[in-house]
């Protein structure tokens, strides 16, 4: 099955070089520089769980050239033979000379994930499947207040229903036990404040991205489980000599509360946090990472990266004496998707403890 996926990405790196593409649109006819681009990729795979997957990633490019913080919009569409779906919008607009900021998520998902256990020491033996009906909506609405400082409102909503459980014996969700493992809604309002110095958002020469988000998550606003969550997102951008780019990230996510739906617990791992780890090997309230990545000088349109990091997760600061770091590293391949823009097709193999990860999409992981 490995060699499968690896066949598989491969394809799609292919056929998202040929179906990128430019549409101008301008409103002055001696002017090109409104423009909106667009790049995708077909997915198409098998899992026991879904049996054979189908579907589109694409990415919509939206801006002047000139500008360092254009606008995007992504769309990850799956189907599977079990009839299954999941729909991913992720917008990403940017208004009034970059004044105004909207970004955020929307989602509608009937998929198969899976659950090892609360922690950051379950084991890979202990891997349960669960099938979920979800849909959910994060928005965030910044405004500039000076020069990158942005300030502004969050809101998060977000409905689970498990339909379907594992019948293995080590299975720990059917019996309710685990918050979350039946139903949960999560419905919360809260502040960010963002520093964003970077010299392009797509792809970062220089400058720094900082962000504080904190969302009150409340009965009174809908919420099965009242929590209150943390986010600190700090990042660095440098050039190296001649177009050698190394970045820097440091990233912690804290959730204050009693109990906290196991969906919606810290997470390690994905395309994202500590590539190499399947996203939710390890979950729990609280949760650091940390991690660099080099890309090399472009050859033609070509460009490659390495990566590493470390992270872990904990229950609460009285058991930070049991943290077991979690390392992760990887090689990549990147592809100048534009001549005019500083987007990249990505291909990421990445390896943890005892797991691994292939990621193929566009936008850079930090």
């Amino acid at each position: 099955m490995y060699m499968q996926k690896l066949l598989t990405y491969f394809l799609g790196c292919w056929l998202a070089v040929a179906v990128s593409g430019q549409v101008t649109a301008t409103t002055d006819p001696d002017s090109t520089r409104r423009n909106t681009k667009f790049a995708g990729f077909p997915v198409l795979g098998y899992s026991p769980e879904t049996r054979i997957i189908g579907g589109v990633y694409t990415q919509l490019l939206m801006g002047d050239p000139l500008l360092r913080r254009p606008s995007t919009l992504g769309l990850s569409l799956l189907v599977s033979q079990n009839r299954q779906f999941s729909i991913n919008l992720f917008p990403d607009i940017w208004l009034k000379d970059n004044t105004y900021r909207l970004a955020g998520e929307l989602k509608w998902q009937y998929w198969p994930d899976k659950f090892y256990g609360i922690g950051n020491d379950t084991r890979k033996e202990d891997e349960e499947y669960y099938v979920s009906r979800i849909w959910g909506i994060k928005l965030d609405i910044l405004q500039a207040v000076y020069r990158d400082l942005y300030a502004g409102i969050l809101l998060e909503i977000e409905n689970n229903n498990i339909v379907e459980y594992d019948t293995v014996s080590h299975a720990s969700l059917p019996d309710g036990s685990i918050p979350g493992s039946e139903h949960s809604t999560i419905s919360g309002i809260g502040l960010t404040l963002a520093w964003d110095s970077r010299s392009d958002i797509l792809l970062p020469a220089s400058g720094a991205y900082c962000q504080f988000r904190l969302v009150y998550f409340n009965g009174a606003m809908g919420s099965t489980y009242p929590y209150t969550k943390w986010i600190i997102d700090l990042r660095k951008y440098w050039t190296l000599g001649r177009d050698h780019l190394l970045f820097v990230q440091a990233y912690g996510k804290f959730l204050w509360g009693r109990e906290v739906p196991f969906r919606n617990m810290a997470m390690l791992g994905g395309d994202k946090l500590l590539r190499g780890y399947f996203k939710g090997r390890y979950r729990d309230h609280n949760m650091f990472v940390g991690q660099v990545e080099y890309h090399s000088p472009y050859i033609w349109r070509f460009s490659l990266v390495a990566f590493a990091g470390a992270g872990d997760v904990f229950h609460a600061a009285s058991t930070l004496q049991n943290i077991r770091i979690k390392p992760a590293g990887g090689v990549g391949v990147r592809f100048k998707l534009f001549n005019d823009r500083r987007m990249n097709l990505r291909l990421d193999l990445a390896a943890g403890k005892d797991d691994h990860g292939i990621y193929l999409g566009i936008l850079e992981a930090f």
